[in-house]
């Protein structure tokens, strides 16, 4: 008697079915992956604040008591945590100030109004040595959607699935640090590794 092919050896060949998304489906995800860098505090604020939202009406005032004395905790708890790491300010390439902890060797947190943004030294070396390999000027490309062609953003992107907003961030203190310049030309702003022959003295 000769027994068909069980269903794992019959997958085993095919070719994963490729998936199209819209854009608007691109930008939730875009999003979805900021969201995911921010710390873990500012997640479950977030969470717990929908959770609440969507209760019925007869239990919303209890669960909101609770969740008020847990936000205050997760919010006290990350102001001690910031307390302990000095805001610093730089400007992004555009002229536009923000403020941040931490440091290019540590990883940093990018400091919003409602929320942080956090990119960690495996990802700022991530770039780095993406701007490092091109040897010469590259489009920097630090948008969502559209992705830029051939820019930084669209390869931490497709290789490490890193947000290209990382780099309105992580650009700016290179550039303050000297490892990296930034120009722009026309409308794109374009990066540069600076050789360390070349690098200021600090």
């Amino acid at each position: 008697m000769v027994q068909s092919a069980s269903p794992e050896v019959e997958f085993r060949g095919q070719r994963p079915v490729s998936v199209t998304f819209t854009l608007p489906t691109k930008l939730r995800i875009d999003a979805l992956e900021a969201i995911l860098q921010q710390p873990a505090s500012t997640i479950l604020e977030n969470a717990v604040l929908a959770f609440v939202a969507a209760l019925p009406d007869c239990d919303r005032s209890l669960v909101e008591s609770l969740a008020t004395r847990a936000l205050k905790s997760v919010q006290q708890s990350s102001k001690t945590e910031a307390a302990a790491r000095p805001v610093q300010v730089c400007d992004t390439v555009n002229g536009k100030q923000f403020r941040y902890t931490g440091s290019l060797d540590d990883g940093i947190e990018v400091l919003f109004e409602k929320s942080r943004l956090r990119i960690t030294r495996e990802s700022i070396g991530l770039i780095r040595r993406e701007i490092e390999q091109r040897k010469g000027p590259a489009l920097m490309g630090a948008i969502f959607s559209p992705l830029m062609p051939n820019s930084i953003g669209e390869a931490i992107k497709m290789k490490h699935k890193l947000t290209p907003i990382n780099l309105s961030y992580v650009v700016p203190l290179l550039c303050r640090r000297g490892a990296v310049r930034a120009f722009k030309e026309g409308h794109s702003w374009y990066v540069d590794a600076v050789e360390p022959g070349r690098r200021p003295q600090r």
